[in-house]
């Protein structure tokens, strides 16, 4: 921990994906990813493809830290429920063999 800060949140969180979410009031979901992340240059960017293939969030959002074996991801509140959310992306990340838990969302 980095003065309160779970150090996945730090991998996958950056300074311009949160303003730009700010600034469209949108939030940001940051989880943990479950199970064996597959090796291969492939795997960050077909789990972010996934994400962002998810209705109601933001393109160009997602950030995957497999160090961390974490994902975040901004998202409109407005148009997707983030427990909806979460369902959609837990039945397309089961082809993967992979689940997320919720670590944190920043408004």
């Amino acid at each position: 921990m980095i003065h309160g800060v779970d150090t996945r949140v730090l991998a996958v969180c950056d300074g311009e994906m949160l303003a730009r979410a700010r600034a469209q009031r949108h939030r940001i979901a940051i989880f943990a990813i479950e199970g064996a992340i597959p090796t291969g240059s492939y795997a960050p960017r077909t789990i972010e493809n996934i994400a962002e293939a998810a209705f109601g969030v933001d393109k160009g959002s997602a950030r995957v830290s497999v160090e961390t074996a974490a994902l975040s991801l901004s998202f409109d509140p407005r148009r997707v429920a983030f427990a909806a959310m979460q369902r959609i992306l837990d039945r397309k990340l089961a082809t993967m063999r992979l689940s997320l838990l919720p670590m944190t969302i920043i408004d």
